[in-house]
């Protein structure tokens, strides 16, 4: 099952000068210069020297500080949120669960490992929560194939299984997932998990 590689270009995907940050969030471009220089805002340097800073980190700041969102960012400010799992009950406590926090996560499940690929492929999901134990092809076949794809590197899978062991564990971390949780999967430690994904996987602080 082929994945479609030919995303577009998306806000995360996208860089700023010092400048340019600083007419984002109507600030001095010598208060973003500072941040960076404190380590409170990531950056990283061009090979000519010029500082840039991600679209995904600026959310992150702006949020962090209690910043409004760039209104060109906002579609980062919410979380693509995938869940695979043929349990349908599972599926609808998780939306019950999750309904208030729809102004951060947009969730959308499946139920099999076939639309999980066909639906990873047209979503390009941030979040993939995934049961590993399902008839047909598994969760760890559709780990093992997402994670084949360059372009799923960046995917973050938290796998989940009413017998979530460690042998288990263990394989579903070699395979690519983050983190591993057992079932009745707890909303507080899901949300925090998601907060976490926020952050930029890089940080160079610039001195």
């Amino acid at each position: 099952m082929a994945i479609d590689t030919s995303a577009e270009i998306r806000a995360a995907d996208r860089y700023f000068t010092s400048h340019q940050v600083g007419d984002i969030l109507q600030v001095n471009p010598s208060s973003v210069v500072k941040w960076i220089n404190d380590g409170i805002l990531s950056a990283f340097r061009t090979p000519g020297g010029h500082r840039r800073i991600s679209a995904s980190e600026l959310v992150r700041f702006a949020r962090h500080h209690g910043m409004p969102i760039p209104e060109e960012l906002k579609e980062l400010a919410i979380s693509k949120v995938l869940v695979v799992d043929d349990e349908p009950r599972f599926l609808t406590a998780l939306q019950k669960a999750l309904k208030p926090f729809d102004n951060e996560i947009a969730l959308e499940t499946v139920e099999n490992g076939i639309e999980a690929l066909i639906k990873i492929g047209t979503l390009k999901p941030d979040i993939l929560i995934l049961d590993i134990r399902m008839p047909g092809i598994d969760g760890f076949q559709v780990l093992e194939r997402v994670k084949s794809y360059p372009d799923m590197q960046h995917l973050t899978v938290i796998a989940v299984s009413g017998q979530m062991d460690d042998s288990t564990a263990e394989r579903c971390k070699k395979l690519g997932a983050f983190m591993c949780l057992t079932k009745p999967v707890k909303v507080p430690e899901l949300l925090e998990t998601l907060r976490e994904m926020r952050k930029p996987r890089y940080q160079w602080a610039i001195r």
